[in-house]
């Protein structure tokens, strides 16, 4: 069980992570870019099904991330509200939590569907790039 979640998290990371590297913009697509498209030698299939793989997920990532900004600036109201019920809180953090882990679990099922497509070799020289560089230093 620990080993499990331990891998989840860690692909969790590595997703934040490669999304931060390539441009912390969620609509960058990496695969795309010549230069580490080329440095991970994507074939055109590699990209077109990435591509595929991307835009399956994309409306669900945005819909998850739109309410999770609607939810924090409800619970900021509601937590500014002086006549606010805890139990009404505690019900607004909830859904967010909630939120939040479809949304990890989305974006690692992403991840996990686009390592698929790469081979290890891939999925190693992708992990070096994304070690590479460090954007927070």
């Amino acid at each position: 069980m620990r080993i499990s979640l331990l891998f989840i998290l860690l692909s969790f990371l590595f997703v934040l992570n490669t999304h931060a590297l390539l441009k912390g913009g969620s609509n960058y697509k990496w695969w795309k870019d010549p230069k580490i498209a080329s440095e991970l030698d994507l074939s055109k299939d590699q990209v077109k099904r990435i591509e595929q793989i991307f835009a399956s997920y994309k409306k669900r990532i945005a819909r998850y991330r739109k309410q999770l900004n609607k939810s924090e600036v409800e619970l900021k109201k509601e937590l500014q509200n002086p006549n606010a019920k805890k139990e009404d809180v505690l019900k607004l953090i909830d859904g967010i939590e909630n939120t939040k882990a479809a949304y990890t679990r989305s974006k690692v099922e992403m991840f996990l569907r686009v390592k698929d497509v790469l081979t290890p070799e891939q999925v190693g020289k992708l992990h070096k790039i994304k070690r590479g560089f460090r954007p927070y230093r």
